[in-house]
């Protein structure tokens, strides 16, 4: 696979999931082999963080970058994108939620277009399995010529119970399959989370709220909430900045987990 940048700046704006505050975001033209980096142009010196493992902040609710919280969003459409060199100014801490998506990420990328740019990307090849485990939770990453992810989620709700997703990497695919499926949370874990300073800018307008009667809003799928760990993983192993070849398996993971892969599969590149 060849490197990617785009062609044409574009912006989006709005309020971030986790911080509540506003943000501006802004893709750029990088050259080749540059990476996806965040610039902070709201900080003095305009600090530039790239989307690397060594960068890695925190995975509570979120993939965090020091300067630049809850990126998954974006680097999952980027990859799905195949955008490699990207450097994407911001004046907040946070990626514009939207709606909850990477659905209007998906068509930024396309209104900006794309140039290719003449190295190959890294590859990753997964070899033989791996296995990480949570107190709950596990992924294995097998060999397989592409990528594929097969997620299964199970919640004590009479709404959710479990669900199951097994979703084949490709632009076309992802855009219809996994791009619109929303961030999701519960009523009864919000209280708790605003005081630990996540979720302050959260709402019907960009997640899908579990309450005891149910959803706050009609589900795009049946299944929207496996598709969105989908979603979170593509963008927490796209961190990597390569080609990932594995099918990978995930059992209620999330993004401390997804991390934990993402280690296994750097050492294995």
């Amino acid at each position: 696979m060849k490197q990617h940048s785009i062609k044409r700046p574009v912006t989006i704006a709005g309020i971030g999931l986790h911080t509540g505050k506003a943000s501006k975001m802004t893709f750029k033209y990088a050259e080749a082999g540059s990476g996806i980096n965040f610039i902070r142009t709201d900080l003095e010196g305009r600090p530039k963080v790239m989307a690397s493992l060594e960068n890695v902040s925190g995975t509570a609710r979120g993939t965090n970058l020091g300067i630049v919280n809850t990126v998954e969003h974006v680097l999952s459409a980027l990859y799905a994108m195949s955008v490699t060199n990207l450097n994407i100014e911001m004046d907040g801490p946070e990626p514009p939620a939207a709606d909850g998506s990477s659905m209007g990420l998906v068509a930024l990328i396309r209104s900006a277009g794309l140039v290719e740019q003449g190295p190959m990307k890294r590859t990753i090849r997964v070899k033989e399995p791996l296995v990480v485990f949570g107190k709950d939770s596990a992924i294995t990453a097998l060999p397989h010529n592409g990528l594929t992810v097969s997620f299964m989620i199970n919640y004590p709700s009479d709404f959710i119970g479990s669900q199951f997703y097994r979703f084949e990497n490709s632009e076309k695919g992802y855009e219809r399959e996994i791009a619109p499926a929303r961030t999701f949370g519960f009523l009864s874990e919000l209280d708790e989370l605003k005081s630990k300073g996540l979720a302050l800018g959260a709402s019907a307008k960009n997640a899908i709220v579990i309450g005891d009667k149910g959803y706050n809003t009609p589900l795009r799928f049946p299944d929207e909430l496996v598709r969105h760990k989908i979603l979170d993983l593509i963008g927490d192993i796209s961190i990597l900045n390569s080609d990932i070849r594995a099918h990978i398996i995930c059992v209620r993971s999330g993004h401390e987990l997804n991390i934990e892969l993402a280690k296994k599969l750097k050492e294995v590149g």
